[in-house]
């Protein structure tokens, strides 16, 4: 096992220790409240993609939840808003994908 030198030990522990100065937490907050507005907008466009190639039901449960993220973005916890944004979009993604695709051949 390789051993650390006393000095290196030293300097560690004291950066381990010391708070992070340039992290304002409210600084943070709304960067990832921008952070979570830009994939709502973006989530937007991917159900606004998808509306066409919808079946019947699919849309009004995803555009429920786009309004739910809307709230929590804005007032609740913005990083898990942007997370759960990710997962919208690609859920909206998939059904305009399933709707490019070429209709099967009847024989």
């Amino acid at each position: 096992m390789k051993r650390l030198p006393m000095k290196r030990l030293l300097a560690l522990a004291l950066l381990l220790s010391v708070p992070a100065a340039a992290c304002d937490p409210e600084e943070m907050d709304r960067a990832m409240t921008e952070v979570c507005a830009a994939g709502i907008s973006a989530a937007q466009e991917a159900l606004d993609a998808a509306t066409p190639h919808a079946r019947e039901g699919e849309m009004a449960p995803m555009t429920a939840r786009l309004h739910d993220l809307r709230q929590q973005c804005a007032a609740g916890d913005p990083m898990k808003a942007a997370a759960d944004t990710v997962r919208l979009a690609r859920a909206a993604a998939r059904i305009e994908a399933r709707g490019d695709r070429p209709a099967n051949a009847s024989f």
